[in-house]
């Protein structure tokens, strides 16, 4: 009886820490699209740099930096995997 009684106190344990693991990925998952929906915005917000000749540069490198984080590629990721390990 005694054995019983705390395997369903371990039973209830797991589902408490099944939901708060559940709540918590769902809470990530939610900070990230909101982080990736900034990037879309931004995206589109920067001038053209052509429009702008002086600062064409660094206009590319923004745009760059904003489609690594909203449209991950196979090769930038690959490119950053490297710089990591070397």
């Amino acid at each position: 009886m005694v054995d019983m009684e705390q395997l369903m106190k371990q039973l209830e344990e797991a589902k408490q820490k099944s939901a708060m693991e559940k709540e918590k990925a769902d809470k990530e998952k939610k900070e990230k699209e909101v982080k990736e929906k900034k990037y879309k915005e931004a995206w589109p917000a920067l001038p053209k740099p052509s429009e702008f000749p002086d600062f064409a540069e660094a206009i590319r490198k923004k745009q760059d930096e904003y489609e690594r984080h909203f449209a991950p590629s196979l090769f930038t990721d690959a490119i950053q995997e490297n710089e990591v390990t070397d």
